[in-house]
């Protein structure tokens, strides 16, 4: 499990945690968080504590953690970050 530099800054911006709890932070996302997508080849969406985790999957299918953000009060149900592919 990796967490990328634009991950970790805003990990620490947006959650508040120092950069030395970031790695728990993120192994405690995996374990308890609400999955938003289906795993797929390029990754997944995960929410934990009102907050929205995007992972991609790297070649070895570890995921690496790309960013965090709290999304908007109207948009908190799960449901409404599925992506809509057509």
């Amino acid at each position: 499990m990796k967490i990328s530099k634009h991950a970790s800054k805003r990990i620490k911006e947006r959650v508040g945690l120092p950069k030395r709890a970031h790695l728990r932070h993120v192994q405690t996302v995996l374990e308890y968080g609400e999955f938003v997508t289906n795993k797929t080849l390029d990754g997944f969406k995960m929410m934990h504590n009102g907050f929205l985790y995007i992972f991609a999957n790297l070649r070895n299918e570890e995921p690496i953690l790309v960013t965090a953000y709290e999304p908007n009060n109207s948009l908190t149900i799960p449901s409404d970050f599925e992506s809509k592919k057509k």
